[in-house]
């Protein structure tokens, strides 16, 4: 399992100043996921860009994680960001709308669908408001899919089955 570092646990696995390590996260020179206000670093990329074996790609997918509950969006986190992923986190529909009006682009939503439908509807309504073409993914228990059809109408929708794998979690982020 890949460790997540700290930008100055990073900085010291490095050698480097945490200035430095900053102006290499910032131009997405290296990549890193924002966690709480908190950049984070996958030891095993790192050591990689050390090896030159792999450069990183020149833009990360930008996700933005909303799910109410903390495991939950702690796991689906840790999938994304081992895949070099840049996360932001939200609870529910005010944090996001805050967040996209603010001018947070992301190339994906994940949204744990609730247990009333009424709130996946003006989740829905308010993301497309906001960000008409932006890519949403549904996370849901498979025998709820099919109450989903008519979130289809508004837009680009995935719909992803509880718990996410692992593998799903790759392809649908190699798709960004």
């Amino acid at each position: 399992m890949p460790q997540y570092l700290s930008i100055k646990e990073a900085s010291e696995y490095l050698g480097i100043s945490t200035h430095t390590l900053y102006k290499l996260v910032e131009r997405e020179q290296l990549p890193a996921a924002k966690v709480g206000g908190s950049w984070r670093l996958n030891s095993e990329a790192l050591d990689d860009f050390l090896g030159g074996q792999r450069r990183p790609r020149s833009k990360s997918p930008e996700i933005l994680i909303v799910d109410s509950d903390l495991k939950s969006r702690r796991e689906l986190a840790s999938m994304a960001m081992s895949r070099g992923a840049r996360i932001q986190l939200a609870t529910g529909v005010e944090d996001t709308e805050v967040l996209l009006t603010a001018g947070m682009k992301p190339d994906l939503i994940l949204y744990a669908i609730p247990r009333e439908l009424d709130q996946a509807f003006d989740f829905m309504s308010r993301v497309r408001a906001t960000r008409s073409n932006c890519r949403v993914a549904a996370v849901v228990p498979p025998e709820r899919a099919a109450d989903l059809a008519d979130l289809m109408s508004y837009g680009w929708l995935i719909v992803l089955p509880v718990p996410v794998e692992r593998p799903e979690m790759v392809n649908l982020i190699a798709s960004l």
